[in-house]
């Protein structure tokens, strides 16, 4: 069984910041939240962590792994969308419009573009075992961009992962199931 998760709390989050590839770590809240899901995942059976190399996702998955006696095996495939000068912004501001003008018409933003996180999470799938009870640490934004992927059957059409992404709200340390070929949250 394929499980994901979201990193804990950050003051980035708290002050509704977009992080994207900036090594934000957690924040005391976001420490407590990995320590309460831990308590969920130790049910789940884990018998394998994958994190993204950012240190929120890392200390997140660190928590968790040493709850369960695991190691955690870290890939940079699993790192946050690099948002470029919109990792500034506040996530409030943002809507699907803008944030396709950021990504599609305007490349002078540095993003990186939806075709380069679909490349990405494709990569990183290929040499995956489903069939293992692993639990992947990683970002909201990747998060969103896996369970369009998987959910689709490896569909990477941009319009409509957008409009799928806005609607897709992935609370700090939130945990989902894969199962079914659909993600469920498992708290």
């Amino acid at each position: 069984m394929l499980y994901i998760m979201r990193h804990g709390e950050t003051d980035w989050n708290l002050a509704d910041k977009l992080q994207g590839q900036e090594d934000i770590p957690l924040n005391d809240n976001g420490r407590h939240q990995a320590e309460e899901a831990a308590k969920i995942i130790a049910i789940l059976r884990i018998t394998r962590i994958i994190s993204s190399d950012l240190s929120r996702t890392k200390e997140t998955a660190e928590i968790i792994a040493k709850k369960l006696n695991l190691t955690v095996e870290y890939n940079p495939l699993l790192r946050e969308w690099n948002f470029g000068t919109m990792n500034i912004a506040k996530q409030k501001d943002l809507n699907p419009a803008t944030f396709k003008a950021q990504l599609f018409e305007n490349q002078k933003s540095g993003a990186e573009s939806i075709d380069g996180i679909f490349a990405r999470v494709a990569a990183f799938f290929n040499k995956f075992d489903m069939n293992q009870n692993t639990l992947i640490v990683s970002h909201g934004g990747l998060m969103r961009a896996m369970m369009y992927y998987l959910e689709t059957d490896g569909k990477t059409n941009a319009d409509e992962f957008i409009n799928f992404g806005f609607h897709k709200h992935i609370g700090n340390a939130q945990i989902f199931a894969f199962q079914n070929k659909k993600f469920e949250p498992v708290r």
